[in-house]
């Protein structure tokens, strides 16, 4: 039994409020157990120089000071950039970028993840909360006439898992306890019916056999479909 009562292969709790800021073109807040996220997505005023065609994608993510016991920091440091990095990865496979395109010309979106409260996987909390907020904001680009045609290629979602204990156990969404502990730690993100998009996996305290891993991604891939079904249904209450 886990720390929470959960089954080893059962995520923690999970929503997505749709709309939470008013102000964005975009917006979701999304709790994992007692993980929450704000995430936002807003058009920026140009696609970066380097851009031959198209338009583009891109994330940003902190984590608030009081998210964390001791207080943190707000500098996201190496840490925090290095996550920002994978959601903008993880959004950029959702959507066909060279057809994010309009009348006025190519369009470049950011999408801003701030943890308000952490207890482990802020990184797939994110991501899978970012492509609704997103999914939301090119629907109001459709809307306005600002897009030419939908360039959504699938949903992405992401998810935790992990090898805890003696013997080593195959967990699913790990919640803070869970993680600092683990032997393998995995974050996978994935394409609804498209495929895996990125892998990160680690031994943090031990090594993993290939029978080990593709345990974990099939506990991985059984997760994230049930995260597909929650991003839908928040898509469809607003």
């Amino acid at each position: 039994m886990r720390n929470d009562g959960r089954a080893p292969t059962e995520l923690r709790p999970c929503s997505i409020q749709a709309g939470f800021i008013g102000q964005a073109l975009g917006s979701t807040l999304v709790t994992s157990g007692r993980t929450r996220v704000i995430c936002t997505v807003n058009l920026e005023e140009r696609t970066p120089p380097w851009l031959a065609q198209g338009g583009w994608v891109t994330a940003q993510y902190a984590m608030l000071p009081g998210a964390t016991a001791p207080r943190g920091s707000r500098d996201p440091g190496a840490r925090g950039k290095e996550i920002q990095r994978l959601v903008g990865r993880g959004l950029r496979a959702a959507v066909d970028l060279g057809k994010l395109v309009g009348p006025a010309g190519p369009l470049s979106l950011v999408c801003d993840c701030d943890v308000i409260e952490a207890d482990g996987g802020t990184r797939t909390a994110s991501i899978t909360g970012a492509w609704v907020a997103l999914a939301l904001a090119l629907r109001k680009l459709r809307d306005a006439g600002k897009l030419f045609e939908d360039p959504t290629v699938a949903q992405v979602a992401a998810t935790s898992v992990g090898l805890v204990g003696d013997p080593p156990e195959v967990l699913l969404d790990l919640a803070y306890v869970e993680d600092a502990a683990a032997i393998v730690d995995l974050n996978v993100v994935a394409l609804q019916g498209n495929g895996l998009v990125e892998v990160q996996g680690t031994g943090e305290h031990g090594t993993f056999s290939r029978r080990q891993l593709d345990a974990l991604l099939d506990l991985a891939e059984a997760g994230m479909e049930k995260l597909f079904t929650i991003q839908r249904a928040a898509l469809g209450s607003v």
